[in-house]
Parts: structure tokens; C-alpha cells; sequence
């Protein structure tokens, strides 16, 4: 597969990547580029096998940037929005699809290409995992999956989720195992194939887990309520509350709270506090000029090594490896 990624505006980027076709199954490519345009800084990572690409790239730019993206073959892309955001417009969807900080979906693409439009910013990064259909939708569910099934026997775009799910701190951990490994001979490409296909069982999980939760809807009335304290939440990290506070705060039982979180959203409050958190704190490391410690405390934590204990074990590394690859 080749893969043609040109910027439209500003022009100036251009990059082929893919896999490599002139490998043998064990072997592993590895090559990093800078392309430089109009206010932008393109860095890709690009690791290639035989029959599969694995591409990071983070950008810093100062406009937006409008990408076109031609596939000499139909592919399967498994997008992880690390820190970034993207709208993209497929020729066979309806409606752009965008995708925000901290989510992911799957991509079916045939041949004809794609737009991609990035929002201007610094320390914006994805990763994306582009490999054959025929690989992956074999583990897909005939019924739940049906319309992504049918696409791609029409060659047409499809997305697999039809919304963007969450990244997991364990999808966290092997999307840094498989740009990191350094494993050599074939122990390499079976490492990274390994962390792929649990990447790719956590997301058909995520998803499946999401629709059985669908299935039975909580009263309109209590939706208000823990929607209610969703936003408190959000609006509320350097000072966090505890379960009971935010139960009596929105007017329901603990109990109720609880419960009714876990059906809308699939997470529980404590996860979901402790993931907004942790976006935050990326966030702020990528985006300002700021240290860990100042960090810490715009956060709420009485220290830093707090923190950072509980950074490591959301993303599997410290905030200060964030400030040194800066």
C-alpha cells in the first residue's frame, strides 16, 4: 500500500508512506522525516512492514491545514487522536466527520482519496494504524457491524463507530510500546502485531460494551441529572468532587448517581474525573510553556510527585518525559 498525504493549504507538505511491499514478513522499517510549510512543522514516524503502516505525526502549526490523502489501495485505518483534533470528508458519508482530542474510530477507505482538515496548534499528534480490510473484518460481528460490512463490499467510506470513542490508558500504553519497541529480528514486527490486535479487541469491545449499555435507557429525568453532573465535573478538575458532594449537588442519592453514570457513559464518576484530569494535564504540557509542578497545582494536587504517580499510571509514562521530547 502507498499512502499520499499533500497539504492543499498552505502547500509545501507532501509525503508518501505505506507499507513495504520489498520486505520479507519479519522485517521492520523504520524512518522519521520533518517537512517544513507555511507556518507548519510536520514530524512523522513512519514504521513499515510488510503488509502494515504505522504512522506518528505531530504537527505545530499556526493555520489551519487542509490535507488531501490518496490510497493506492482499499485500507482499514485505526486513528488514535492523541492530542489533536480533525474533520474529515469522505466522499461516500454524508456528514464531515470530526474527531476530538483523546478519541478514536476506524476508517474504511477505497481508493478514491479524502480531505482531512487540521485546526491550528502546537504539539498536535496521531497515530494511525493503516492495514488490509481482509485482516481485520474478520473479528467483526456480522450484525453489529453490518453497515460497515456492507460498505466495504460496496468500496465505499465507512466508519466503524458511529461516535468517537475514548482512548483508554491501556490503548495509551500500547499505542507507546509499538512507536517505542526495539525489539529486534522478527520479535519486532510479532511485538508490534501483538499490541495492534489488543488494540483493536479493546476498541470492538469499547464499542460492543457501549451498545449493550444503550440498550436499556435510564428515566429522562435522572439523564438530566447525572448529565448535570457530567458538567460539573468537567467544570470543576482542580477541585474535584467526591461522590457524595456531587450526588447532593445535582439533587439524587449516591446509589442513583452512581449507577445511572455508569449506563450513560460507560465509565464510572472516579474513572471519568481521573480521565478529564489527566487530558487536561497533556494538554497543558504539549500546549504551555508550563512545568510539572505548576501543573500539578493548577490541577488540584497538593504536590507533584502525587501527580506525577498518578500521570504515569493514566499513560503508562511521566509528565516530565512530555516536557523533554517538547
Amino acid at each position: 500500500m502507498k499512502i499520499r498525504v499533500e497539504s492543499i493549504s498552505p502547500t509545501g507538505i507532501s509525503v508518501t508512506n505505506g507499507s513495504a511491499d520489498e520486505l520479507s514478513f519479519l522485517e521492520v522499517s523504520e524512518v522519521k522525516r520533518t517537512n517544513f510549510a507555511d507556518g507548519v512543522k510536520d514530524d512523522n514516524l513512519i514504521i513499515s512492514l510488510s503488509d502494515i503502516c504505522v504512522s506518528e505525526i505531530e504537527i505545530d502549526s499556526l493555520t489551519e491545514i487542509d490535507f488531501f490523502v490518496q490510497i493506492n489501495k482499499p485500507v482499514i485505518e485505526m486513528m488514535f487522536f492523541v492530542s489533536s483534533k480533525s474533520t474529515f470528508y469522505l466522499n461516500d458519508v454524508k456528514n464531515p466527520i470530526s474527531i476530538e482530542n483523546n478519541q478514536h474510530n476506524i476508517f474504511y477507505n477505497p481508493q478514491d482519496g479524502y480531505r482531512s482538515i487540521w485546526e491550528a496548534g502546537k504539539g498536535q499528534k496521531v497515530i494511525t494504524i493503516t492495514l488490509y480490510p481482509d485482516v481485520f473484518v474478520k473479528y467483526l460481528d456480522a450484525k453489529l457491524f453490518r453497515k460497515f460490512l456492507k460498505a466495504i463490499e460496496q468500496h465505499k467510506n465507512a466508519v466503524l463507530f458511529n461516535q468517537n470513542l475514548t482512548i483508554t490508558p491501556r490503548m495509551y500504553v500500547l499505542l507507546d510500546e509499538i512507536v517505542k519497541n526495539q525489539h529486534v529480528h522478527g520479535a519486532r514486527r510479532l511485538y508490534i502485531e501483538n499490541c495492534i490486535y489488543e488494540l483493536m479487541f479493546l476498541q470492538i469491545e469499547q464499542f460492543s460494551n457501549l451498545k449493550k449499555t444503550n440498550v436499556t435507557r435510564i428515566p429522562n429525568n435522572l439523564e438530566k441529572k447525572i448529565v448535570e453532573a457530567k458538567e460539573l465535573i468537567d467544570t470543576n478538575l482542580a477541585a474535584p468532587y467526591s461522590i457524595l458532594n456531587l450526588a447532593k449537588e445535582v439533587g439524587i442519592n449516591d446509589y442513583h448517581l452512581k449507577k445511572g453514570f455508569k449506563e450513560l457513559y460507560n465509565n464510572t464518576v472516579y474513572l471519568y474525573t481521573t480521565q478529564k484530569r489527566m487530558e487536561k494535564a497533556k494538554l497543558l504540557l504539549l500546549k504551555q510553556d508550563l512545568n510539572v509542578n505548576e501543573v500539578a497545582y493548577m490541577l488540584g494536587y497538593n504536590d507533584a510527585t502525587n501527580f506525577s504517580a498518578a500521570f504515569k499510571k493514566y499513560y503508562g509514562y511521566t509528565p516530565g518525559k512530555i516536557i523533554r521530547n517538547k
